[in-house]
């Protein structure tokens, strides 16, 4: 994948994805999420957000956006059925309430310092 490619996929994911090392983007609904092939695909409100995105993402250290590309290099090779459960998941925290949001965020801390 090119550089150009590459960055173009990072934009997609960008677009959906709620604080992806670091950068907080308003986040989509999981049934929103769809592989853009083409830039010609999206529709200007996209290629606004995209764009907003993407620059958002340029602005981020060089490790931070080795972090990104690394966290979509590792989406991409999942199988179906663990991207199926992650999105579950996703609509799932979604549902929640901003309290329940809280409280998931901090079990999450505590869990991943004890790893």
């Amino acid at each position: 994948m090119t550089i150009r490619r590459r960055h173009l996929a990072v934009v997609a994911v960008l677009a959906c994805v709620h604080g992806a090392a670091g950068v907080t983007v308003d986040p989509c609904r999981a049934d929103e999420l769809r592989l853009v092939q083409r830039w010609d695909e999206l529709s200007p409100t996209e290629r606004g957000e995209a764009l907003h995105n993407y620059q958002r993402f340029r602005q981020l250290p060089p490790d931070r956006q080795r972090a990104v590309e690394q966290n979509y290099d590792r989406w991409r090779e999942l199988p179906p059925q663990e991207k199926d459960r992650l999105r579950d998941n996703y609509q799932q925290y979604r549902g929640m309430s901003p309290e329940e949001r809280r409280d998931f965020q901090r079990r999450y801390r505590d869990w991943r310092r004890t790893r």
